[in-house]
């Protein structure tokens, strides 16, 4: 009896350490950089229980970003604001402990929220928000969406897009160290053959957002306002040549 309540106060131990490792791990993430918050602060930019709006009037073409993992979804507001001057709404979605993995089907609630302001539909996540962008296009009906955008990231290994009509384009950068790039490498197959693949020289992986240096990134040579200027330059030529 001594013995075995011995071996059950371990496995109790045991779990709650792993919970409490867990819980730990789940509220730790990646903080925007001070200054970040005057993107948020403009008047055309609306936060909801979920998602941020970026641009109130209606043009007809929107674009719902996933944030990357462990990265408060705050860090992306000035590549978003650099897309919605464009004049594209930009939807920044929240995710539950900032992982994508938790709630990969968010974007079908702004979708039936607002799919009778918008026509076009647009994509985009960086790391593993674009992973599970990719999965949630794979399971749910693409043909509302018009493009997909790959921010240093690519498709799961069970997702196949060369048999639908979605547009691609992936950006990825020089001194990521953080992507798998044999994976990236691999997954070009499960893409269609006119993916468009651009990779920003002296970018880095955080810098796709503004949240200072990642675990294990390189170092970027070129300043992180640079790398969001390519970046959405980049994407806005994508949307308007599908547009």
């Amino acid at each position: 009896m001594f013995k075995k309540r011995n071996i059950l106060l371990t496995i109790g131990i045991i779990l709650f350490i792993i919970i409490i490792g867990s819980l730990i791990y789940l509220n730790q993430s990646y903080s925007p950089l001070t200054g970040n918050q005057q993107y948020l602060e403009k008047e055309d930019i609306k936060e909801y229980d979920r998602y941020y709006r970026f641009g109130t009037k209606s043009n007809n073409n929107a674009v719902i970003f996933y944030p990357g993992g462990k990265v408060e979804e705050e860090a992306y507001a000035p590549l978003c604001d650099k897309i919605n001057q464009a004049g594209f709404s930009v939807f920044l979605v929240k995710m539950p402990f900032n992982l994508a993995i938790f709630d990969k089907d968010r974007a079908s609630n702004i979708i039936d929220e607002y799919k009778e302001e918008f026509d076009n539909w647009y994509l985009i996540g960086h790391s593993l928000g674009g992973a599970m962008a990719a999965s949630y296009l794979a399971e749910k009906d693409i043909n509302y969406y018009s493009g997909l955008v790959f921010l240093s990231s690519y498709p799961p290994e069970n997702v196949n897009f060369n048999s639908n009509n979605i547009r691609v384009l992936s950006i990825s950068a020089s001194e990521d160290e953080v992507m798998n790039k044999v994976k990236f490498i691999d997954s070009k197959e499960n893409l269609p053959s006119d993916t468009i693949f651009h990779t920003i020289d002296g970018g880095n992986h955080a810098g796709f957002g503004n949240y200072g240096p990642q675990k294990g990134d390189g170092k970027r040579t070129i300043s992180r306002e640079k790398q969001w200027e390519i970046t959405a330059n980049l994407i806005i030529d994508f949307i308007n040549e599908i547009k």
